[in-house]
């Protein structure tokens, strides 16, 4: 539920950088700040002086801010999103004084999804070099992300993007040779029951169970989206009686690394998968 906002709560100032927009008083998570509104046009169409301000709002619709809201800066660690309504809301608590960013190359996890096979239009005139100084800082800012959605179940681990792929499962920090990665309890699909979801896209997340690989299991967690490789730098250990599926580190993985496991179960086997291999990406779409 949205804190009610009795005063105005943010107002234009001038930083190192130039214009920015801060907040007149200590805002609690959810308070509205602003609201994007103004004209709507093909890109085609803005004003070149409007280009680094205008805001996607479908297809090839843009809004050209006429509100205080063009002022907003970016930053790798927003304190504020913007709402399907264009209404610019604090994700965190916010101090009077506090500059009000928001971030301007990112795509939600289902926005991604949905334009798989195409690629989100980039204006090479809205690249720039982020100063933000945030610890999540992505440096040049020159392509849509999606941001990692924080987890409160894993300190090592985010499901990220391989780019045209699709879902990844990330190192967070530093993972040791041999080190347990995650335990993933399964849920068992009993044989008889297999041939209601062999040809469904549960089909391509599964994973060959029971003592003679009768039964079939799917792995919570982040289990069933760890991508495939003929190099991995993980694999998956099921253990039958437990009902758990156990990832370990083959090697010493760097933060950021993607963790990759072999789908044929050891890691150097190289039989043939179901699915194509693209040997420079050696992952399969999560």
């Amino acid at each position: 539920m949205r804190a009610a906002v009795t005063t105005c709560p943010s107002t234009v100032a001038r930083n190192s950088f130039g214009f920015c927009l801060v907040a007149t008083t200590d805002l609690e998570p959810e308070s509205v700040v602003e609201k994007f509104a103004g004209p709507v046009v093909k890109y085609a169409e803005v004003p070149v002086e409007e280009v680094r301000y205008v805001l996607l709002v479908g297809n090839d619709d843009w809004l050209i801010p006429r509100t205080n809201a063009r002022y907003l800066n970016h930053s790798c660690a927003p304190n504020c999103y913007i709402t399907d309504a264009l209404d610019v809301v604090t994700l965190r608590r916010v101090v009077r004084g506090e500059e009000l960013t928001i971030l301007y190359n990112g795509l939600t996890m289902e926005e991604y999804w949905s334009a798989r096979g195409r690629e989100y239009f980039w204006d090479d005139l809205w690249s720039f070099q982020c100063q933000c100084g945030s610890e999540r800082c992505l440096g040049m800012i020159d392509r849509y992300v999606v941001p990692p959605v924080l987890d409160p179940n894993s300190a090592k681990l985010y499901v990220g993007v391989v780019p045209r792929r699709g879902r990844g499962v990330f190192a967070r920090q530093a993972i040791a040779t041999g080190e347990l990665i995650e335990r993933a309890q399964v849920i068992v699909i009993p044989a008889h029951q297999w041939p209601r979801l062999e040809h469904t896209t549960l089909y391509d997340y599964t994973f060959e169970w029971g003592w003679e690989g009768e039964d079939t299991a799917v792995a919570l967690g982040y289990g069933s989206i760890y991508n495939h490789s003929y190099s991995p730098n993980a694999r998956y250990i099921k253990r039958i009686e437990d009902l758990v599926i156990d990832f370990v580190a083959l090697r010493n993985i760097q933060p950021g690394e993607e963790i990759v496991v072999n789908y044929n179960g050891e890691p150097s086997n190289r039989e043939p998968l179901w699915f194509r291999v693209d040997e420079a990406v050696q992952t399969s779409g999560g």
